[in-house]
């Protein structure tokens, strides 16, 4: 999907809801997946124009917990829980579910920024060391 200014979803929105267009001419339009213009439209109904506000959100380790047991545990759509929580995108609950499960049901929260060089020759260590194990 290509990133849309603010601007751009206001537009999306008032052709949606005032002109009547939907989706195919939208997608053609702006380059959108249909299914992304419509949880944007949903999105923008249920919280407000508001929600295009929010720039970039750090999301606990508890939040994306609860959320992740909401779809696996109570049963609920991917697509309502992440619209109820007002979150950027649906994608974002699906990818913290793979996540979730790839990491034996466990939250990781994913460190932001570059590793230090320290970092780097420990990580190129750990994997030559591994390399060495799978050929012996």
């Amino acid at each position: 999907m290509s990133k849309l200014t603010k601007q751009d979803k206001i537009h999306i929105f008032e052709e949606w809801t005032l002109e009547d267009k939907r989706g195919t001419y939208l997608n053609k339009k702006y380059g959108v997946n249909i299914a992304n213009i419509n949880y944007l439209v949903s999105l923008i109904k249920m919280h407000g124009l508001s929600i295009l506000d929010k720039s970039y959100a750090h999301y606990s380790k508890e939040f994306k917990e609860q959320a992740i047991k909401r779809v696996l545990l109570g049963n609920e759509a991917i697509n309502a829980v992440a619209l109820d929580l007002g979150l950027a995108s649906r994608g974002m609950l699906g990818n913290w579910i793979r996540s979730y499960k790839e990491n034996g049901y466990n939250v990781v929260i994913k460190k932001k920024g570059r590793r230090t060089h320290e970092q780097e020759k420990a990580e190129q260590i750990r994997a030559a060391q591994a390399r060495k194990r799978q050929a012996a």
